[in-house]
């Protein structure tokens, strides 16, 4: 479990960032909706402060190279920074997830299995659910956009970051926006006061 701890310590420099960000572009945000005759509830700025904490280090722990914290440390990459396609590409579903699967079990990796399998799933978790709470008028297939859009970006930003671009992370991603966003369709079935707070008055 200390590979999971270390990837939550690793997004807390990044979530800090979020945080700033969220605060420089409130006034924005206040200004925006103001000519628009509406404005955003505590409930809704809160939720939007927590989705710029969990994207920026979404971000940071999927678009930078695997090995930029062994740089910071000795000052060489053990990657060639800038050569595309050093981390692999697989195309082909479950096949690179099954082979991972048994080395990781052969070798009593535990931690592996749950970064690369629950991990990509939960990643997107909340993308999926501040994706229907946020939204105004809260659609499936606007949810599915979002998460299709931004999964597909990050794979496809991998392969010049020396990270392994791979269609099964897709399919996962995709399980996780699912969760997320049967997350919040019960929230709004048990709390709809609470939904109703985080949208745009």
């Amino acid at each position: 479990m200390s590979t999971i701890a270390s990837y939550f310590i690793k997004m807390t420099l990044p979530a800090i960032m979020g945080a700033l960000l969220w605060a420089i572009s409130r006034p924005l945000r206040k200004r925006r909706l103001a000519l628009q005759g509406r404005r955003a509830g505590s409930a809704r700025e809160g939720a939007l402060l927590l989705l710029f904490m969990f994207v920026c280090g979404l971000l940071w722990l999927t678009l930078t190279p695997p090995d930029l914290n062994y740089f910071l440390r000795t000052g060489q990459w053990l990657y060639t920074p800038g050569v595309p396609f050093q981390g692999g590409i697989n195309l082909i579903p479950f096949a690179e997830s099954l082979r991972l699967f048994q080395f990781y079990v052969k070798n009593e990796m535990w931690s592996a299995i749950w970064v690369n399998f629950p991990g990509n799933v939960i990643m997107f978790l909340p993308i999926g659910f501040f994706a229907g709470l946020l939204s105004d008028k809260p659609k499936w297939w606007k949810s599915t956009a979002i998460t299709a859009f931004l999964s597909l970006f990050i794979e496809c930003f991998q392969i010049f970051v020396a990270r392994g671009t791979d269609v099964d992370d897709l399919i996962l991603n995709t399980l996780g926006w699912i969760l997320g966003h049967s997350l919040f369709l019960l929230l709004r079935r048990i709390d709809p006061g609470l939904v109703r707070r985080c949208q745009k008055v």
